[in-house]
């Protein structure tokens, strides 16, 4: 979840009902990273803690590479990474090995995977 300043309580109030929709569709595992410039946070969600609460922390720039990142520093295998955010910041240079979902609340497009403009 992008939790730079450019991200108001109206877009992280839609970030989380989106969250909650892949709990509700799917008995998985949703792991939460909150991310601006760098990692600033993570939360662990399952059914069992539906409805969902974000807790989000940052504030900063947007930086998608940290994210990344820290996926690759901590050994976590996504099935795939949902990023929930405005599209404005820096872009890994590089595709991972796991799909990416761009849920955007504009009409900038990701320079890999797919995106999709949240309404």
């Amino acid at each position: 979840v992008d939790t730079s300043g450019s991200i108001g309580p109206k877009e992280l109030k839609a970030f989380s009902a989106e969250a909650s929709a892949v709990l509700g569709c799917y008995d998985t595992t949703v792991r939460v990273l909150y991310a601006d410039a760098a990692v600033a946070g993570e939360e662990i969600f399952t059914r069992a803690d539906m409805p969902m609460q974000l807790h989000p922390v940052g504030g900063g720039g947007t930086d998608f590479r940290p994210a990344f990142e820290y996926v690759n520093k901590n050994g976590i295998t996504p099935c795939c990474l949902i990023y929930l955010t405005d599209m404005e910041g820096t872009f890994p240079s590089y595709a991972p090995d796991y799909p990416v979902l761009w849920v955007a609340t504009t009409d900038i497009k990701g320079p890999f995977g797919r995106t999709i403009k949240l309404n």
